[in-house]
Order: structure tokens, then C-alpha cells, then sequence
């Protein structure tokens, strides 16, 4: 449980993002999906910071217990990985579109299916990947090796990564935009095959006809301690 000081200081933090986030989409309207970036830059910074306290991340490359859980991606977040995507020769991109295709038909969401960006255990969409995947890590590997019920984490670095998250959401649907979490491998499929999805998202619409859950929730697997 959270102190009242400490809940007090998470939600002002959360409206601080929002405020600033919120002033620069107002002035900035047509990079709504660029703007995406700062988020990413801020919860990386707040990741990077574990380097400095007592018990360090034991997250390494080549690490992928925690890319088999379901991932959630806010649209912005989605068309940035899919404008990268597209950036790639047409038989890259189509090998992905496959690959995504295959996850939409064998993943049930029941149980545990390696994400289909995972490529031999590295995730080759790990300069834009969401910041759930970005927030996401073990103070124990040997836990996650086990896949425990609980991994134990830094709650500080969770509840400062997820006061970005919340806040920046927030401003996304303050000036008219979609911003929460859906599957990420179904919705990126959607928006490299429609090529409406990205314009009609920027004119406010819903793309995503999936049931939008709370955008920071992080994988079940990753319980604070």
C-alpha cells in the first residue's frame, strides 16, 4: 500500500505529464505519433536509472521470459512501430505481416505465445517497442526463469514509469485522440494492412475494434514487490 504522501506525489506527477504533454500535442497536432518518442525516451531514462541503486535489473539480451505474456500498445505507439515496419524491403515487410497474421490465428490469449517480433530471441522491434515492454523488468531472472507467480521489481521505478504512461495517455484523449492499450501484434497487423488506420485515427476515430483495456497495465507477470 501506498502512503497518502506517496499516492499524493504519483498523481501529481501524473497530471504534470499530462499537462505538458497536452500543451505540446495542442501546439503540434501533426505529430501525434512522433510525440510517442518522449514517452519512450522518459520511461527509459527512469529504467536506466536502477544502475545506481542497491538491487540492479537482471533484464539481459537474450532475455525473453517476459515477451510470451500479452503486450499492450496505445495507438500512437502502434503506427510508430508500423511506419518502421514499412520503412523495411517489401519482402521484410510481408515476412512480418505473416509472422503477425500466424500469432492472430494460434494465439488464444489463455496461454503463454511468443510474441511474433521476437526473432531468435532478440526483439526486432526494440528501438520502438512500447513502453510496457520498456517498463517491464526483474530485480531476480532466476524468478523469471521459473515463471513465479510474483517477479520481484523496484515499485519506485514502476510507479514512476507508469505516472508517464497514465499522464501522457491522458493528454492524448484530452485533445481528441485514441490512446489506449490493445493486443499489440493484432493491432499492428491492422494498421500495416488498412492503410486508412492511421488517418482516421488522427480524425478521432477508434481503429481498433478490440476491447481497449487500461493502457499501462503491465504483463501478469510482473508483480511489484
Amino acid at each position: 500500500m501506498l502512503s497518502y504522501e506517496e499516492q499524493t506525489a504519483y498523481l501529481d506527477s501524473i497530471e504534470r505529464v499530462r499537462q505538458s504533454a497536452v500543451k505540446h500535442l495542442d501546439s503540434n497536432p501533426g505529430v501525434a505519433v512522433e510525440f510517442i518518442a518522449n514517452l519512450h525516451r522518459a520511461v527509459d531514462h527512469v529504467m536506466q536509472q536502477s544502475n545506481g541503486t542497491d538491487r540492479q535489473t537482471e533484464c539481459r539480451p537474450g532475455c525473453t521470459f517476459c515477451c510470451s505474456v500479452r503486450v499492450e500498445a496505445t495507438e500512437p505507439e502502434i503506427f510508430r512501430i508500423a511506419r518502421e515496419v514499412k520503412k523495411l524491403p517489401a519482402d521484410r515487410v510481408a515476412a512480418i505481416v505473416e509472422r503477425l497474421q500466424k500469432f492472430a490465428a494460434t494465439a488464444d490469449g489463455a496461454s503463454r505465445t511468443d510474441c511474433a517480433f521476437l526473432d531468435d530471441h532478440l526483439c526486432s522491434i526494440y528501438e520502438v517497442r512500447p513502453a510496457v515492454c520498456r517498463r517491464a523488468h526483474s530485480l531476480s531472472a532466476e524468478s523469471c526463469k521459473r515463471f513465479a507467480p510474483e517477479i520481484p521489481q523496484s515499485l519506485d521505478m514502476l510507479l514512476r514509469a507508469d505516472a508517464l504512461m497514465k499522464g501522457t495517455s491522458a493528454a492524448y484523449r484530452e485533445v481528441g485522440l485514441h490512446a489506449a492499450g490493445h493486443e499489440l501484434c493484432n493491432a499492428v497487423l491492422l494498421a500495416l494492412t488498412d492503410e486508412t488506420a492511421e488517418a482516421r485515427w488522427h480524425n478521432g476515430e477508434s481503429v481498433f475494434p478490440e476491447k481497449a483495456t487500461e493502457a499501462t497495465i503491465q504483463p501478469p507477470m510482473h508483480t511489484p514487490r
